[in-house]
């Protein structure tokens, strides 16, 4: 045999099983590309020469940004994975945790903070803060939440709002929406934002006033990370007191076409990215959902009284120029609708029926420039609209066929709001932002009941017009070494409809005692407006006139004040612990020496009663969890919140709140094993558990005999004196992920309330049958849905 073939036959083998070793040694046998980009996290300018490395790799995969701050690596294999961003004169940064799957590229963008010192030898350099905001102005009570925590959460069901009821201090719905309740204060109080603004409550079959639903209007695969905050807030947030979730939109591949379709119990859609023709560096994004319970319907396959049917739409293209900075054009809307009837048992008499429908939409404008080397400007310019109807009608009494008007209402509103905020770093150490908020709000609101003393439908609500609200905020950073940091400033709030002025300075700090330890407080004064309904709604006087109440009510205003306590146990395992106290002042009470009345304790809608702005309150509590972030495979997290909650009405009596939970704690974690690769496959199962639970909200008793003799529910005493059973709930979540070259399924199944836990949750008085019934927490639900990506 020739030797020369020989030495050429055994070189071609050996480089044959060096490469199947290696894929067999690597996450997955498929590869895919990592890109981004780099920037400077204070003016928004491209850094060119920042090395990114895949963390772990073996040869090392990594590279080094071109001069518009672009990096592209090739050839990474699919799994999670971490990447390092260094680059001289900056702090290092470490993005993990990250997906990459064999359908889609993984695009990033990565904004370093200017190094106080550069000088290495005496740099003190904590400890890498997983879950850490983007926000650097916002010190306490925050949290990062990425979409892939979203979809492996049991429970989470792909919402952040479901997610964040993990976190200490938050307690979810246990009906089954994704209200939220912080740190005592009612729902309504949370904000949510898009793109660096308020918007209009994001959820389907959302009643006007409230903060929550059953199903978010827009889509996992439409968000970037989020990012939630509990108390103590930056000075750019206003108009809030309870929460704030700022959400950003992720922008589209803009190198090539990617997409994605799901199909499950709650929707099925499909999303579309890629590049924009003729525009370097652009891209779109878009996405299109429908009820699968109305599809179902439509085709006959299912048939029940009440499917609900809603559809949801968002885009985000981003349209980067060469000298007038970058701009966004951005969109989200909604649209939900409920028929239900209730026929009884036999199914052979109508008791009532009710048509119910919500509506939301924002269409907004963003822009992005730098000026000079140390500054940037970004602005926003939207339309939103929301509103709700309702038609309820009802048996005047047992045994009449006739169904008559109970209930309805017509609610509409439009908002345009402008923003414009300045960033400016005058050197490593000082930076400022500062910033102008303008909203005008037009409205037609319409709304009646049924007046039992009348006899007759009675209008509560019937007005138009519009009304503004104009705010403006500062803030400065002081960054005095790399242990200490201090943020200042101030937020002033102004309402054209009341004439209601807020001035509320803030301040917070931060001390890196030890790379793996910190200590943190935060300060500042808080406010909010009421539902615009409160201030509008209609009463009538003795002499039959028609006036509004409260129409001069003022703000609710809180003064915050938060410590908290953070260590690295491992690298991977963090401790935290914050101690809050929430000073509550002008609470809306009824305007009567002897009511106990709040508007603290209501959810949504609105009130015809005469209101003042002499309550009370306060929420105090101590909250900890201890978290190991997802390496090695599998991650868990541990919180528990010990909380009291207490109001003072006109009465002049300190009353349990509605939302004085008490305790609330969660134990949850997740495995992920991986099946290995099999002839260009990628399989993944992962599998993961939640277990919650949270003291019940308090209630007031209703009297029974006074409920029958008037034909509707009345209270009895003394108020909100009532606490609810402790709500248990366990989720499991469980998936399977098949990876492909350019192409990628998913089978998952999160089931909520695995053990079928029926907790009342509240009581109401059912005049049919003139008993007080109770409702329970949301049964059993099992979501399943199907994802391919390709």
């Amino acid at each position: 045999m020739d030797l020369q073939f020989l030495r050429t036959s055994l070189l071609i083998l050996f480089i044959a099983l060096s490469g199947a070793l290696i894929a067999q040694s690597l996450p997955g046998g498929n590869r895919q590309t990592v890109r981004g980009s780099v920037s400077d996290g204070d003016t928004r300018i491209t850094l060119p020469g920042a090395i990114v490395t895949v963390v772990g790799s073996s040869p090392q995969i990594a590279a080094t940004t071109d001069m518009d701050g672009r990096f592209t690596l090739n050839g990474v294999p699919t799994g999670r994975l971490d990447l390092k961003v260094r680059m001289i004169g900056y702090e290092e940064q470490v993005l993990a945790n990250l997906l990459l799957t064999s359908a889609k590229e993984l695009v990033v963008e990565v904004r370093l903070q200017e190094s106080v010192t550069t000088l290495k030898e005496v740099e003190i350099k904590p400890t890498e803060r997983r879950g850490e905001v983007r926000n650097d102005m916002a010190m306490v009570s925050g949290r990062r939440i990425s979409v892939e925590e979203t979809s492996r959460i049991a429970g989470g069901i792909n919402d952040p709002a479901r997610m964040v009821s993990t976190f200490p201090g938050v307690a979810g719905d246990p009906g089954g929406n994704n209200t939220i309740v912080v740190r005592g204060n009612s729902p309504k109080g949370v904000q949510w934002r898009l793109e660096g603004m308020e918007i209009p409550n994001p959820n389907h079959f959302a009643d006007d006033g409230s903060s929550g639903g059953p199903i978010n209007v827009l889509n996992s695969d439409m968000i970037d990370d989020s990012e939630f905050y509990t108390g103590a807030f930056a000075a750019e947030y206003g108009n809030v007191y309870s929460a704030v979730f700022d959400m950003r939109l992720r922008t589209g591949n803009d190198r090539k076409r990617e997409y994605t379709l799901k199909a499950g119990v709650l929707g099925t859609d499909l999303t579309a990215e890629g590049p924009l023709p003729g525009v370097e560096g652009g891209s779109y994004l878009a996405n299109y959902r429908y009820s699968t319970l109305a599809l179902l319907d439509g085709a006959g396959i299912v048939d029940y009284d009440g499917v609900p049917k809603y559809t949801d739409a968002a885009f985000n293209v981003k349209l980067p120029t060469r000298g007038a900075g970058t701009f966004s054009l951005f969109g989200i809307g909604g649209r939900s609708n409920i028929l239900a009837e209730d026929k009884g048992v036999q199914e052979d008499t109508l008791f009532s029926r009710v048509d119910f429908g919500s509506r939301m939409g924002v269409v907004g404008l963003t822009h992005t420039r730098t000026l000079g080397e140390n500054s940037f400007l970004y602005s926003t310019v939207s339309l939103s609209g929301n509103g709700s109807s309702t038609d309820y009608r009802e048996s005047p009494s047992p045994g009449e066929l006739d169904i008559e008007p109970r209930h309805a209402s017509d609610l509409s509103k439009w908002t345009v709001r402008a923003t414009s905020t300045l960033n400016t770093r005058l050197n490593a150490n000082h930076k400022l932002r500062s910033g102008l908020i303008v909203s005008t709000e037009t409205f037609r609101m319409l709304s009646s009941s049924w007046d039992n003393d009348a006899e007759r439908m009675e209008t509560e609500l019937d007005r138009t017009g519009s009304a503004s609200t104009m705010q403006a905020f500062t803030s400065w950073k002081w960054r005095w070494n790399e242990q200490w940091t201090m943020t200042s400033g101030a937020h002033v709030l102004y309402y054209d409809l009341n004439k209601a002025v807020s001035v509320e300075p803030r301040l917070a700090f931060r001390y890196q005692m030890r790379p793996d330890q910190a200590f943190t407080l935060g300060a500042g004064l808080h406010s909010k407006t009421e539902a615009l309904m409160t201030y509008l709604a209609q009463d009538i006087d003795a002499q039959g006139n028609v006036f509004q109440p409260n129409e001069k009510l003022g703000l609710t205003r809180a003064a915050h004040a938060v410590l908290g306590y953070e260590r690295m146990l491992a690298e991977d395992l963090q401790l935290k612990v914050e101690a809050y106290y929430q000073y509550l002042y002008e609470l809306p009470v009824e305007n009567d020496p002897t009511s106990s009345y709040c508007n603290c304790n209501t959810v949504e809608w609105f009130t015809n009663r005469a209101l003042v702005n002499k309550g009370l309150g306060f929420n105090r509590g101590l909250e900890l969890s201890i978290e190991k972030f997802f390496t090695r495979g599998y991650h868990f997290m541990a919180t528990a919140s010990f909380s009291e909650t207490k109001y003072q009405a006109l009465d002049g009596v300190w009353h349990n709140a509605r939302f004085n939970l008490g305790t609330v704690a969660n134990v949850l974690a997740g495995k992920e094993w991986k099946l290995g690769a099999a002839k260009g496959k990628d399989r993944t199962i992962t599998s993961g558990f939640r277990y919650s639970v949270q003291g019940g909200q308090y209630f007031t008793p209703i009297d029974l005999q006074a409920s029958i003799a008037m034909g509707e529910e009345q209270e009895g005493s003394p108020v909100w004196s009532q606490k609810g059973a402790a709500i248990h709930k366990l989720d499991l979540v469980v998936s399977y992920r098949v990876g492909r070259p350019k192409v990628s399924h998913e089978f998952k199944a999160d089931v909520q309330n695995v053990l079928n836990a029926q907790t009342a949750v509240g009581y109401f008085y059912n005049n049919r049958t003139q008993r007080i019934e109770s409702y329970p927490q949301l049964a059993m639900l099992p979501v399943l849905q199907y994802t391919l990506r390709f």
